[in-house]
């Protein structure tokens, strides 16, 4: 710690100025210089008093300096697996709420910051919180690093930072909000460059909850609020996101326990909307769907409770009950010898990235016997754009063992030409949106247009969602999209009526099996 060497150096200067006052005044006095000289001796008497107690002071904050830099590598030796100084939360506490409350720093904007390099480890647990520990403390040693400039944009007299509990907190002082978004890719960009050069057996994306920081506030309460807001940033797979009161209210206790009852007592139940081939005249696949099943509320959609779900933690287990639940329906339609269409399942962003994504898939269709053929894997754009790399190798690795992987909500995300030739994509899904646009303003028919060209010159199935009249059907069958799905040719069924409609419906000219 800089602080301590300092404060050695001081006691030094100033123990070796008392000295040197007292050899001088033992030489006046030797001398007589002094004598009869009552000022002469008085501001003897002031000097020494002054440099003692400078020198008494420096050596006692020496001291101290050493017992706390002696716990922090205690601490830090068991936190990050190294034998260093950095600033734990006490530590920090201290010096951030001196800072600021100096003259320094009043009235300067302030941001409170907190990331973690989150990791998904491999089936080697023990190896990889080694790596973990390993990559925390390359990652202190990179902000002590960025930080140690004495001026600039990372000036180290204008930021703190220290390490607590898997997460690191950084205060900046007199910085806006322009210039801490800079500072967050830095430091993101600095964990990457890390990644590059050690080969660790654990996935990792840092994500960082950003808080303006008032300064009467308190400090913790507003940590508290960066962490509420990392995790949100975690749970959207954003590289950052900022705290607003929204994130505490998002849900009740009272509207999470329900939801958590509903799910425990099998509330929610999977239904299925077909898709309509144009140029084949059927139904080529459908999209498995959740509804809640409501003895309270009826039927209700998950616009009314993916919130909810989200807020109790559920999202993770409703994406997995979704996809086994179409999967124990398809292996059932086999047995029975019923219609088999190929079906698409949605996965959030969250769980497409996990480390067990892959294996999970696989390890279910093989479960249930079904062809793997027989499901197709729905991913928004935006999830496909949170790490290009990683996902481009999970969708080809998908599409090796013969599923599709459809693009949802295309056009409402980060919608490019390059995106569609990059993410090898087997169908794109235009957005619900541009549809409904369509009845009302005569430009959204040549957006469409246009977005069904682009995906068929870079050799994408267009399914159109939403489709609810005739008059789209005939527009979007001019405009050479491949297939509709929507409430014209049939909205989402329960099972049994799924099945029934297969086999029998007005759109495919005669009854199928």
């Amino acid at each position: 710690m800089k602080s301590k060497r300092r404060y050695f150096l001081y006691s030094i200067i100033t123990g070796g100025l008392y000295v040197a006052a007292i050899v001088v005044s033992i030489i006046l006095i030797a001398t007589g210089v002094m004598d009869g000289n009552h000022g002469l001796m008085i501001g003897a008497i002031f000097y020494l008093t002054f440099f003692a107690g400078l020198f008494l002071r420096c050596i006692t904050i020496y001291f101290n300096q050493r017992t706390v830099v002696s716990s922090l590598q205690t601490e830090n030796l068991y936190s990050l697996g190294q034998k260093t100084a950095f600033y734990n939360l006490y530590a920090f506490e201290q010096h951030a709420n001196l800072w600021r409350r100096s003259f320094r720093f009043a009235g300067k904007s302030q941001f409170l910051i907190v990331f973690s390099a989150s990791s998904f480890s491999s089936s080697r647990a023990a190896t990889s919180n080694e790596e973990i520990n390993d990559l925390n403390s390359r990652i202190a040693f990179a902000l002590s690093d960025l930080f140690s400039a004495k001026s600039g944009l990372y000036d180290r007299r204008r930021h703190l930072f220290c390490f607590d509990r898997g997460n690191f907190v950084v205060y900046a002082f007199d910085r806006d909000q322009g210039q801490v978004e800079d500072l967050v890719v830095t430091i993101r960009d600095r964990i990457y460059a890390i990644l590059d050069q050690r080969h660790y057996h654990i996935y990792v994306q840092p994500f960082f909850g950003i808080r303006h920081a008032g300064p009467t506030e308190s400090l913790m309460p507003m940590i508290d609020d960066a962490m509420l807001a990392k995790e949100n940033a975690e749970r959207n797979f954003e590289t950052f996101s900022y705290y607003d009161e929204k994130l505490r209210s998002a849900a009740s206790s009272d509207d999470i326990a329900e939801i958590v009852k509903a799910f425990d007592d099998k509330e929610f139940v999977v239904y299925y909307q077909p898709k309509f081939s144009l140029e084949k005249k059927e139904f080529i696949s459908a999209e498995a769907l959740i509804r809640w099943h409501s003895p309270k509320y009826g039927i209700v959609p998950p616009a009314r409770f993916i919130e909810r779900m989200d807020a109790a933690g559920l999202l993770h287990e409703l994406d997995i009950y979704v996809f086994k639940k179409t999967c124990e329906d398809l292996a059932e339609a086999k047995r029975k010898g019923r219609r088999l269409l190929p079906v698409s399942v949605n996965f959030s962003l969250y769980e497409f990235y996990s480390m067990d994504f892959l294996s999970m898939i696989v390890n279910t269709i093989d479960s249930y016997g079904i062809d793997p053929s027989l499901i197709e894997i729905e991913i928004t754009e935006t999830t496909s754009q949170a790490n290009q790399f990683l996902s481009v190798s999970i969708i080809k690795k998908l599409r090796e063992r013969g599923m599709r992987v459809l693009m949802d909500d295309f056009g409402i995300g980060y919608s490019n030409i390059i995106n569609l030739r990059k993410i090898p994509f087997d169908a794109v899904k235009v957005d619900k949106s541009f549809i409904d646009a369509m009845r009302e303003d005569p430009r959204a028919k040549d957006i469409v247009k246009l977005i069904i060209g682009l995906c068929h010159a870079s050799d994408r199935e267009v399914i159109a969602e939403g489709v609810d009249s005739k008059e789209e059907v005939e527009f979007l069958r001019r405009a050479k999209c491949d297939t509709i799905q929507g409430f014209y040719y049939s909205k989402a069924l329960p099972k049994e009526e799924y099945e029934a409609f297969l086999r029998d419906n007005p759109f495919e000219g005669g009854t199928k099996r």
